[in-house]
Formats: C-alpha cells, structure tokens, sequence
C-alpha cells in the first residue's frame, strides 16, 4: 500500500457548527433518507443538547469542498439541525465509497424494522422498490426478499404482517379509493 492510499483512508476528528458550515445528505445516500424520512417514528428524542461535546456521538462525514456530506445516523443529524445547530458537534470526516455509503444509509433505513409503531408492509413495499435488491439480500442476510424473509429480520410473526396488510386494505377501501392494491398482495 502505497503513502498516498494510507492518506486516502484516513479519518479525521473535527468539530463543526452546523448552522456555519453547509452539511446536506451525500447523493448516494439520498433516496434511503426520503424512505427513512417517510418512515421515521414521530417520537420524542432524549435532549443531548447539554452534553459535552466530547460526550456526544460521533457522526461520519465526507468532506467535498465546502460541502459536508453525511450518509447515516439520519436521527442525530435531525437532531442536530433541530435542536442543536449553533453547538460544536464531533465529526468524523472520512474518505467516501459509494457502494459502502449505500450499503450504510439503507442499513439505517432497516433499523426502522424493529420500530414498535412502524407500518410494516409499506414499509417492506418501499425497501424492495427504492434499495437495490442485492443490497436488501446481502443486510437482510437472506437469498430471497419474500415477505417471510422480511419477517424473520424484522423479528415479527408473520400474522402480524398480514393484519397491517388486511387493515391498510380496509383504510383505503374506507377512503373510498380506487386503487390498484394488488402490490400489498405479493408474496
């Protein structure tokens, strides 16, 4: 390994204010964070604000110019924007690869499968449209991406998958919708 690829790959600990700096999703990692955005739970978040800036969790970020791309930990950045933008915050500026920045913000997007309150067959009907089936295989850590699968990562019997699909039936035939529902459906 050459000096010049050890310099590529090394990571650097910086603090950044947010609100003085332009931070925005990488490209790569853009429509997992509109699914994770869709998705997200609408809880309240414990206030780390007062925590000492060393104390905080450290989010990896690329550097491109004057632009600060940041692939995962949607949470804590939205937590950062909302409440704590005018702090010092810790940061990891890292080297970036595309197929691991997309590897890594889908991965975010899985975690909302453990989620008490999450809609699951929507969400499972998002993942296998928006992320790369191969991707969803390899986390999943599955060789198929039927909805047993999907319940067997997400830790939920698959009854329970099948209610929510039964009940978002009903909600649109309550709406009076016509609508093409085959999609929920699919096994």
């Amino acid at each position: 390994m050459s000096m010049q690829d050890k310099t590529k790959n090394t990571a650097r600990h910086q603090f950044l204010i947010p609100s003085k700096v332009n931070i925005m999703v990488h490209p790569s990692a853009v429509s997992a964070h509109n699914v994770w955005l869709k998705f997200r739970s609408k809880k309240s978040s414990i206030k780390i604000s007062d925590v000492d800036k060393y104390y905080k969790p450290l989010v990896r970020i690329i550097s491109d110019g004057n632009l600060y791309l940041y692939f995962d930990h949607f949470e804590r950045m939205s937590q950062i924007f909302q409440e704590e933008s005018k702090l010092r915050q810790p940061f990891i500026i890292i080297a970036g690869h595309d197929q691991q920045i997309v590897k890594m913000a889908w991965s975010e997007v899985l975690t909302l499968c453990f989620y008490r309150d999450v809609n699951h067959v929507l969400l499972w009907q998002h993942l296998k449209k928006h992320c790369a089936q191969s991707i969803l295989r390899e986390l999943m850590n599955c060789d198929d991406l039927r909805v047993e699968d999907y319940c067997r990562f997400a830790g939920i019997d698959q009854h329970q998958y099948e209610y929510q699909q039964s009940s978002l039936v009903d909600e649109i035939k309550e709406l009076g919708l016509e609508q093409d529902t085959s999609w929920l459906y699919e096994k």
